[in-house]
């Protein structure tokens, strides 16, 4: 079983950071494999509406061949469970992580796009499909928008076909640090993060049985 984490943070050793790694120490607790992703430092390009992946002989090819995403997105179709991280930024996620978002439309074409689609979404062409997903956020305060940034990361699960799990708190870990590295003194923002990371690790190890 492989967990992979993404901290979705444009800035390196922080909060976000500091959550998705308890996180993913949960997860190897549980007996899974882990991989940490920052996307701090990586060069990511915003989808520009092209629309080649949309193509019917494209096979989820993406036109931007120049940044680190392809390699992220290895990364995750080899996952059993993935945890993402981000800051709150204006209520959502970070200019960096919406980018993956955006142009991970290529894991939904990846046999091309369907001339006619089923009536059920989310055929074989979805390479997340079934993958344990699972969300964290940290704001500056502890009503500081967290709910609606993890809300933005199950969306884009859910739009992926994934399976999403919460914690024993709610939706997914929210925790609160007003300066960089502040999160540590969080400690139930660490027991929310660690507790995202139990249940991807425990959901997914279910679905490999």
């Amino acid at each position: 079983m492989k967990i992979v984490g993404i901290s979705g943070s444009p800035r390196a050793k922080g909060n976000t950071d500091i959550l998705v790694r308890e996180a993913l120490k949960a997860a190897s607790e549980m007996g899974a494999k882990t991989e940490f992703i920052a996307l701090s430092g990586k060069k990511i390009k915003p989808c520009n509406g092209c629309g080649t992946c949309r193509t019917e002989n494209s096979k989820g090819t993406c036109a931007i061949k120049d940044d680190d995403l392809p390699r992220i997105y290895e990364a995750i179709k080899e996952a059993d469970g993935i945890i993402v991280g981000s800051p709150v930024y204006f209520l959502s996620v970070t200019a960096q992580l919406k980018a993956l978002f955006d142009r991970s439309v290529i894991l939904r074409y990846s046999k091309g796009v369907p001339v006619d689609r089923p009536g059920v979404p989310g055929g074989p062409e979805f390479l997340l499909k079934n993958k344990v997903g699972g969300a964290i956020a940290v704001g500056g305060g502890r009503d500081g928008g967290q709910l609606f940034t993890v809300n933005s990361i199950l969306q884009w699960m859910l739009m992926q076909s994934m399976i999403v799990v919460g914690n024993n708190y709610g939706m997914g870990g929210s925790a609160k640090a007003g300066t960089k590295g502040d999160a540590i003194n969080d400690e139930i923002g660490l027991a929310m993060a660690k507790h995202v990371g139990l249940r991807v690790a425990e959901v997914a190890g279910k679905i490999i049985e």
